[in-house]
């Protein structure tokens, strides 16, 4: 009964969310800047009940102020679907995501509406492109986040970064705020390697099979670290190859060196 009613209470939030954005989308249809933050300060609104509907606890650490920064670009490590909605309640902003993201059924209409820039994985041909419209938002103080590691895993690991995304921080001139996310607790149960893939999504894992069976869940708990900010020094920009590989390297140790990755995946 209980998931039934989370299911009910989800799916009306995020239809009622998706309508709400087609109207602003409309009302500020010649006003580009205004609609870039009025849809993330939305999806933000909502990204609170949604965590509330979830029963997602969201313990914060670190550097919490910087949550309430604009034109900032957030790096997070990432271990499932959740890791997008813990982010959007957090602060306003959009995400870079996977072209494939957009054929989802019934989400992937709303995360079409949230202003998700999508990007190419795998023909980078349009990373140029891509880049320019990151920057675009940066620069109309509209925060961005982005997943490095390219997929969500299982947590004993952190994958290689790419570099490629970096290059917009860099010509945004833009702080870079790294994001540590862990998962502490699956209904009061701290977690483990027996519990954690309830809420750990990765590989080949269905989504909407995994997602029921999240909203069956009573509670979640889960910590966020805001890391100090990486600053972009003066003259640094995005066409510089060996800048951008400094800032991913940088990044990475930062959320590497906060990841207890033993504890994270429940190895004992």
């Amino acid at each position: 009964m209980i998931r039934l009613l989370k299911v009910i209470f989800l799916f009306l939030s995020i239809f009622l969310c998706s309508l709400v954005l087609v109207l602003l989308k409309c009302l500020f249809m010649f006003s580009p800047t205004t609609r870039k933050k009025i849809v993330a300060y939305t999806v933000h609104f909502f990204g609170k009940a949604f965590i509330l509907i979830m029963g997602i606890k969201v313990k914060i650490s670190g550097e919490k102020e910087l949550l309430r920064k604009r034109g900032v670009f957030f790096i997070c490590n990432h271990l499932s679907y959740i890791d997008g909605i813990i982010a959007n309640s957090l602060s306003p902003l959009v995400f870079i995501g996977k072209t494939e993201m957009r054929k989802w059924p019934f989400f992937g209409i709303f995360i079409f509406l949230s202003n998700t820039i999508f990007v190419n994985r795998i023909n980078s041909s349009n990373i140029h492109k891509e880049v320019d419209k990151i920057v675009s938002f940066l620069t109309s103080k509209v925060n961005v986040i982005l997943f490095p590691e390219g997929t969500s895993t299982d947590g004993k690991a952190l994958l290689p970064f790419k570099s490629s995304f970096f290059a917009a921080p860099l010509a945004a001139k833009c702080k870079i705020i790294p994001l540590v996310i862990k998962y502490k607790e699956i209904n009061h149960k701290k977690l483990n390697n027996e519990n954690k893939n309830l809420i750990y999504w990765y590989g080949d894992m269905g989504f909407l099979s995994h997602l029921l069976n999240v909203l069956k869940l009573r509670r979640i708990v889960v910590e966020v670290n805001v890391c100090e900010p990486v600053h972009i020094e003066k003259g640094q920009n995005g066409e510089n190859h060996s800048q951008r590989k400094y800032l991913r390297d940088i990044c990475r140790k930062t959320i590497e060196n906060q990841l207890n990755l033993t504890e994270n995946a429940g190895i004992k």
